[in-house]
């Protein structure tokens, strides 16, 4: 499961939200929280793509449409997801 260090990453920062000693601290995790958040739900949709999960079948999952998942993760979201998690 590739999504698997990104699951380290969304617990840590869960950690990192909790332990927090100040705002700005809470805020520096939750921001980490959600972009691990991102990079898991990016690659949980890649797997299931891999598995052979429609596109149809994930907009129904989001509440939209075909389209809308296709946008939001397909090859142009995908490629711009990659780009900025390498570039970290």
């Amino acid at each position: 499961m590739a999504a698997r260090g990104s699951i380290k990453r969304v617990t840590q920062a869960v950690a990192d939200v909790e332990a927090a000693d100040n705002p700005v601290a809470a805020l520096e995790a939750v921001r980490r929280l959600r972009e691990a958040a991102e990079d898991l739900e990016f690659a949980t949709v890649e797997e299931s793509r891999q598995a052979g999960t429609t596109w149809t079948r994930i907009g129904e999952l989001y509440g939209t449409t075909k389209q809308g998942v296709q946008q939001r993760f397909g090859g142009a979201a995908r490629r711009r997801r990659f780009a900025e998690v390498t570039a970290e």
